[in-house]
């Protein structure tokens, strides 16, 4: 049950559309405008991976390194106090 995405040639929008079966080809147009004049395009997809490759991946001074970033907090610093200094990206500075 692949889903394949595609891209309208006269208006540039892409469109995904589900095929029941590799052998199974419905109609294709664009969603948009209508055109059939639609490409096949390579689209993202997730590979999901366990933890333990997740944490095969991680540096191997990873935990030294939140180690020392934990031991420079003063033991009455306050969480919610970086989340109220947290402001949107739209509103944030270069």
């Amino acid at each position: 049950m692949p889903v394949y995405e595609f891209r309208c040639e006269p208006c540039g929008n892409i469109s995904s559309i589900y095929f029941r079966t590799t052998t199974d080809t419905p109609p294709l147009a664009c969603r948009h405008c209508g055109s059939d004049d639609v490409q096949r395009i390579l689209s993202s997809f997730a590979s999901p991976m366990s933890e333990l490759d997740q944490m095969s991946k991680l540096d191997s001074k990873y935990h030294k390194q939140v180690d020392a970033a934990l031991a420079k907090v003063p033991a009455t610093s306050d969480p919610d106090h970086y989340v109220r200094k947290m402001v949107p990206f739209s509103q944030a500075k270069e």
